[in-house]
């Protein structure tokens, strides 16, 4: 009777306890849709049973990102309210109670997704417009004016849509301006772009691939389309591109030229991707034309063009630290462009170490980051692609460098040669430049106090920078065609920095000094360009009060020519005033510069006076989806005075009143 008795009483204390321990939430759901929006309150229903000691030691993660501190509360309910829109896509909730003997206990774990629409998970429109209206009300003494009314706008339309594998982003800006001469509205980079599993192709202004022998800062108007092959790290591209630089409505696509066309190919693959190491093996191939405007006649484009070629291997291996690239590429071209005359056919390669000793290495308790290295890059005589136009052919350059961070130290230091001439060509010279390079730059740490505020030095928080540079270049060969002229020029610059910030205040100088020593001989004449140049500078910022702040600065010039016997200097002050009357809402600034210069031989000496002010109202405060209205008034005045031909000597001056309207939508 007793163990009946004792077994009952013991069941009706474990049942609430047991309730307790098997409690569950409840995750709210929308009850129109299957999807949420990136702004949309997570809602989480927790049974009114809970013990406050269980709810003191929940904890909720958002994609493995804890929330718990942003958690508010409200009819029984918690709540996360996003700080910033959930990206669209799948997510996961988890709510975990972190239990007294350290167990870690999950209390419920969902998976939600983010939608535009049952459509679309992401749908979006963005419209960016701006329209500047300046007006010249007032001016004096100036002649060949342009219209006093002059207009500049600009809307950007930017697009997005995407669902399930697939997603499409076009980007179009449209540009306005009364002076154009001839569309008054043109259509700037625009770019389209569509992706579909592993699938991708862009239509517009994009870059192919990084910068490589063949092909270098070569963003153009043209198609691309990507693939990547599943499972084997391997990416195919294939490309056709606009030869030059165009914009506007009339290239429309830009391929419809084919004199004016670049297209070829990319394959680059990964055979060994890890997290200490990485390998990357790349060939491309191009073959079009494009305008040559430094050949042919005036009145006509010559357009020259050809074939080129270049593999190349990236790797990073040893955790990391070594850095090995070598590349190899041919190329053959046509420079006169009339194909009257077989290609020129030559060859590049560039090969580039670096090393880093350490990885999160700490000195003295401060971390250390050394990287130093060596590359070797040949071009040949003849080298020439299409899509690398700026390359300067027939080089050979070898370096050797080091970059060194140290705490709030910074040591970079560099040797170089470089001589042209590879082939070694009788009637062109062979000029040999070798340059070394040192800086050095030091910004010590502040300490703080209790409040979180540095504790300065009676000198403020100061930084520091000095750097040397030496270059030489000299003949080492001369041209049979030209014996008596050779280059030798000898160029020395140092220079340093200092800045010191106060609370309310900062200040910095610097010096440079540089020496050109010219020897140099043409046609048996010996050069008279020695120089010595030195340039000093002194600025300064004082903030009176929030509103107020006084700038000015003060640098000075003089330059020496040794074999001519005169100098030339140049002094400059200025002086500037920002204030704000009232913030965000009435700005105004004025500032005054004295500018002289003067020849040591009486040959020049000027002054110049110049004076400018702005006040600056914003009317209207843009917000999003309201338009923002900003007027300016600005003004500047100019003195010239030329003690030397008191001709010359003039004033003039200009007043406009400006009209600032912006306003950006999201839909």
């Amino acid at each position: 009777m007793k163990n009946w008795i004792f077994s009952l009483l013991l069941l009706l204390v474990a049942l609430p306890v047991q309730a307790a321990l098997e409690w569950q939430p409840e995750f709210a759901q929308p009850t129109d849709r299957t999807y949420r929006s990136p702004e949309e309150p997570l809602r989480l229903f927790i049974p009114p049973d809970v013990p406050v000691e269980t709810l003191q030691v929940l904890s909720l993660e958002l994609d493995g990102i804890d929330v718990t501190a942003m958690i508010t509360t409200e009819g029984g309910y918690a709540i996360y309210t996003p700080v910033q829109p959930i990206a669209w896509g799948k997510h996961q909730l988890r709510l975990v109670e972190n239990s007294a003997d350290g167990d870690i206990i999950e209390r419920g774990f969902w998976e939600f997704e983010v939608r535009k629409s049952e459509s679309f998970r992401e749908a979006s429109l963005d419209i960016n417009a701006s329209v500047d209206i300046n007006e010249r009300i007032g001016d004096h003494n100036l002649d060949n004016l342009p219209n006093k009314t002059q207009a500049t706008g600009s809307v950007t339309l930017t697009h997005k849509l995407a669902n399930n594998d697939w997603r499409s982003e076009v980007n179009i800006p449209l540009l306005y301006n009364t002076e154009a001469i001839e569309r008054k509205v043109e259509l700037g980079d625009y770019l389209v772009g569509w992706q579909r599993k592993s699938f991708q192709t862009q239509l517009g202004h994009h870059a192919i691939a990084a910068d490589n022998l063949i092909m270098s800062g070569f963003q153009r108007r043209g198609l691309s389309a990507s693939y990547a092959l599943p499972g084997n790290n391997t990416l195919l591209t294939g490309f056709a591109m606009r030869g030059s630089q165009v914009s506007g409505f009339e290239r429309g696509l830009g391929l419809g030229d084919s004199t004016d066309r670049i297209h070829g190919g990319m394959v680059t693959t990964y055979p060994v991707q890890t997290e200490d190491k990485t390998v990357e093996i790349s060939a491309s191939y191009l073959s079009g034309d494009a305008p040559d405007f430094g050949v042919g006649i005036a009145g006509g484009d010559t357009y020259t063009g050809g074939d080129a070629w270049s593999i190349h291997a990236d790797s990073l291996l040893f955790q990391n630290r070594l850095r090995a690239r070598g590349e190899f590429a041919r190329s053959a071209y046509d420079f006169d462009g009339t194909g009257a005359n077989d290609d020129e056919k030559d060859h590049a390669y560039s090969l580039l170490l670096s090393y880093k000793p350490w990885l999160e290495k700490m000195v003295n308790g401060q971390y250390i980051d050394w990287t130093f290295g060596a590359e070797y890059k040949r071009l040949g005589t003849f080298f020439r692609t299409v899509a690398n136009p700026g390359a300067v052919a027939d080089r050979k350059m070898g370096r050797m460098f080091s970059n060194l961070i140290w705490g709030a130290w910074d040591l970079r230091a560099q040797i170089a040669q470089e001589s042209d001439n590879v082939e070694d060509i009788n009637f062109l010279p062979r000029i040999r430049t070798r340059l070394g390079i040192l800086s050095a730059s030091y910004s010590p740490y502040s300490d703080y106090d209790d409040e979180g505020n540095p504790r300065l030095k009676w000198y403020g928080q100061p930084s520091y920078s000095l750097s040397t540079t030496l270059q030489k270049q000299k003949t080492t060969q001369r041209s049979s065609a030209a014996s008596t002229t050779s280059t030798d020029i000898q160029t020395n610059v140092v220079g340093f920095t200092a800045n010191f910030g106060y609370e309310k205040w900062n200040w910095g100088l610097g010096h440079t000094w540089m020496r050109i020593d010219d020897d140099s001989i043409f046609a048996g004449t010996p050069s008279t360009d020695d120089i010595v140049n030195n340039s000093t500078s002194l600025n300064a910022s004082f903030a009176f009060t929030e509103n107020y702040q006084l700038s000015p600065q003060v640098s000075w010039d003089k330059t020496k020519y040794l074999d001519l016997g005169y100098n030339d200097q140049r002094l400059l002050l200025a002086l500037g005033l920002d204030a704000t009357f009232i913030p965000g809402k009435l700005m105004g600034r004025l500032n005054y510069d004295l500018n002289r210069s003067w020849v040591s031989d009486d040959s020049s000496d000027n002054k110049t006076h110049q004076l400018g002010a702005s006040l600056t109202w914003v009317a209207i405060q843009a917000r999003p989806q309201k338009p923002g209205l900003t007027w300016t008034l600005t003004g500047d005045y100019n003195d010239y005075k030329d003690k030397v031909t008191s001709d010359n000597d003039t004033d003039f001056y200009q007043v406009f009143l400006r009209a600032q309207i912006g306003w950006s939508g999201s839909y």
